[in-house]
């Protein structure tokens, strides 16, 4: 299975008074990741959008666990990948390390989102293609 990989500057709107990491951000860097991780396989939004009339991924399930902090100007690196598909719900496993130590782990549970076919209003879980799983092997 494919990961992603990348790096991110921890800035001083990042921390809280003690510059440590404050946990929310996580959670906007696990998010930012998925959607390069799609991106870094030739899924971005536009084409999921428009191939396969997907509207996104809501998140069902979030959580984390804090191992080692970070800190303001720490570089950490975020590595992302799929821990399971199912029919409509994919998870995804997100590590961060600091300084070559895993500081991070957290998953994040997604649903195959498409508009609801009596209330544009709504949404629905669809069925993953299959090709968008392979895109990923």
């Amino acid at each position: 299975m494919k990961s992603y990989r990348h790096s991110v500057v921890v800035h001083w709107g990042d921390t809280d008074p003690a510059k440590i990491v404050f946990y929310p951000n996580y959670f906007v860097w696990f998010d930012e990741s998925t959607r390069m991780y799609f991106e870094s396989v030739g899924l971005n939004w536009d084409t999921l959008m428009e191939r396969y009339n997907a509207v996104g991924f809501p998140i069902v399930d979030a959580h984390a666990r804090f191992l080692l902090p970070s800190m303001f100007r720490d570089e950490i690196i975020v590595e992302s990948s799929i821990g399971k598909w199912n029919e409509k719900t994919f998870v995804v496993n997100h590590v961060i390390y600091n300084k070559d130590k895993k500081s991070v782990e957290g998953e994040e549970t997604r649903v195959w989102a498409m508009p609801h076919p009596d209330d544009p209003t709504r949404l629905k879980a669809g069925v993953i293609p299959e090709e968008i799983r392979k895109a990923f092997e």
